[in-house]
């Protein structure tokens, strides 16, 4: 079978750069079999909007926050708030691109670099597994921050 997962890493490297020598190895690149665990067990629980073709539907979920940023340094400065709100652990990133490997990392460089986790993929959902929360950037400027169901929902 042929899954492109994860076969630009390279796509990281802006990400990486910013976070710098010293702290780059907090920061690691999950495997294809870690992504679809993490994801069964985060993302795929939500239901798809099919009007925006890949954006949650948070119709039917316990939204936290949900607010549309249309500046990008507003967009970054609030995914960054969001992450450090809901998590002080390591997060999982997701990106809606599966050739850029998900990786884990400290919710405070995640927050840190919340502008570099956007310029690596346009849309970007963080799961903050100490809290079980999903915190979703849609290209849009859409920043939405939500309970995760306790079950994968219907189709």
């Amino acid at each position: 079978m042929n899954n492109p997962y994860g076969t630009h890493p390279e796509a990281l490297g802006d990400l990486l750069d910013a976070i710098g020598p010293q702290e780059r190895g907090l920061v690691r690149q999950l495997s294809r079999e870690e992504d679809d665990a993490l994801a069964a067990v985060s993302l795929r629980r939500f239901p798809t909007d099919r009007a925006t073709t890949g954006a949650i539907d948070w119709s039917g979920a316990v939204v936290l926050e949900q607010s549309f940023e249309q500046d990008y340094a507003d967009a970054a400065r609030v995914l960054g708030e969001r992450v450090l709100r809901y998590s002080t652990s390591d997060v999982v990133v997701f990106w809606g691109n599966l050739v850029i490997p998900t990786v884990r990392l400290p919710a405070r460089l995640a927050a840190a670099n919340a502008g570099e986790l956007i310029d690596t993929g346009d849309d970007v959902w963080i799961y903050l597994p100490d809290r079980n929360v999903l915190v979703e950037y849609w290209h849009s400027g859409r920043i939405t921050a939500g309970m995760i169901p306790d079950a994968v929902a219907g189709p």
